[in-house]
């Protein structure tokens, strides 16, 4: 069974969202639309990866219009997740949650980044 480069991408995305998921636990920002985005965004794209990563291992890929389209409003969700999270803890004091809040923005404009590149190798073919 060879692994392709689009299942690492999987793989490592799906580590990022578990980290993300993590991070969230520990600093919350009491602010609704911010929590409720970054929730929103790391659980429901834990569950939508663990489906298309199971997929690419099991070389039963899904319709490749629909794992785009799901790229794309993941690079989106996190993305803006990471810069409420940004906006909201880089006005707090300095602390752990602070530290959590901003590892966990920065890791989430970074899984942003990375599902545009999936996004674009995805629709390459590769």
């Amino acid at each position: 069974m060879a692994i392709s480069r689009l299942s690492i991408i999987k793989f490592l995305e799906l580590v990022l969202t578990v980290a993300c998921v993590g991070l969230q636990y520990h600093s919350n920002t009491g602010v609704l639309e911010t929590d409720f985005l970054s929730i929103g965004a790391f659980c429901g794209f834990l569950i939508v990866l663990c489906g298309i990563f199971a997929g690419h291992v099991l070389s039963t890929p899904i319709n490749r219009r629909i794992e785009i389209f799901f790229c794309l409003v993941g690079c989106a969700l996190f993305v803006a997740a990471g810069a409420l999270n940004i906006q909201y803890f880089d006005g707090t004091r300095s602390g752990e949650r602070r530290n959590y809040g901003l590892a966990k923005a920065s890791l989430a404009i970074i899984g942003g980044a990375m599902f545009l590149v999936d996004s674009l190798l995805t629709w390459r073919g590769d």
